[in-house]
């Protein structure tokens, strides 16, 4: 499973964080598929790439990429470096074996408009086509 650029710009940092794998939140109670219910904890326990981008929309400013190894992937790998310009949609690193999840992580300047392709975010959705409109950056007055 691959990671690609949602944004063009400056890639500023990269960091890899070391974490666990196979580990759920006991709160959540019984999960069959493992971490489903346990995102939110796992984005904080699990091994993560950090990828800061300096957009060139200078309505986005500072943003972060980071892809999170959940259940058994412990391997987040990197493509980009430090002081690379990135298009959008460009590769930027990969998980290996498996796949798992992603955050984006946006200033509090930042208004973004999310496109929810008439659905409830939840484990019930459906899959949203790669490539397909997901959010919009409203410009600066």
């Amino acid at each position: 499973h691959r990671w690609h650029a949602p944004i063009s710009g400056k890639v500023v940092k990269t960091k890899i964080i070391d974490g666990t794998y196979y580990s759920q939140a006991l709160s959540v109670g019984l999960d069959p598929a493992g971490p489903n219910e346990s995102q939110g904890y796992i984005c904080e326990v699990a091994t993560r790439a950090l990828i800061f981008i300096e957009a060139d929309n200078p309505d986005i400013g500072l943003f972060c990429f980071m892809a999170v190894g959940m259940a058994e992937v412990s391997t987040c790998d990197v493509r980009v470096f430090e002081g690379q310009h990135i298009t959008k949609g460009q590769e930027l690193g990969m998980f290996h074996f498996g796949g798992s999840t992603h955050c984006l992580f946006f200033g509090p300047q930042v208004e973004v408009e999310f496109n929810l392709h008439n659905q409830t975010p939840g484990l019930d959705s459906s899959n949203i086509p790669v490539n397909a409109h997901l959010a919009t950056v409203k410009r600066k007055k």
